[in-house]
């Protein structure tokens, strides 16, 4: 396995998103609250979980071909991504809780597909490249 703290750092905002939902939706936690709040609340540690490991997934994505996943898991992730982000917004907006289920299920899809995806492929090395300055020199 080649899983990280990123990783992990990962897992427990997913893991905190899921549990959230599951005990609102059972008014054992914050019965009160509001559809819009809770919808918020799991948007946001799905929002941390997908971007805790912004450095390798800039290094994946970037001009090196040989190291992309392939293309069907590229697809797929983009459109539950994308599922997940429309859910998001109709969750808060008009405090849809049949949509905050949706961005619960697509957030832990997302999540589970990486999780796999890095538990089965080898490590990638983030490259620490120069960046020019405006002069021309390396910093």
């Amino acid at each position: 396995m080649h899983l990280t703290r990123k990783d992990l750092r990962a897992s427990l905002a997913v893991l905190a998103a899921a549990v959230f939902y599951v005990l609102w939706s059972q008014d054992t936690v914050a019965a009160d609250m509001s559809t819009r709040i809770a919808a918020v609340i799991v948007f946001a540690l799905g929002w941390l979980g997908c971007t805790s490991d912004v450095d390798q997934m800039k290094d994946v994505f970037g001009i090196d071909a040989e190291r992309r996943p392939p293309m069907a898991y590229v697809v797929l992730a983009s459109a539950v991504g994308a599922i997940a982000l429309v859910a998001g917004i109709v969750a808060i907006v008009a405090a849809s809780e049949p949509m905050l289920a949706t961005l619960v299920v697509a957030t832990v899809v997302l999540w589970l597909m990486t999780t796999v995806r890095h538990a089965i492929t080898a490590p990638v090395e983030i490259r620490d490249e120069a960046v020019p300055t405006p002069l021309g020199k390396a910093a």
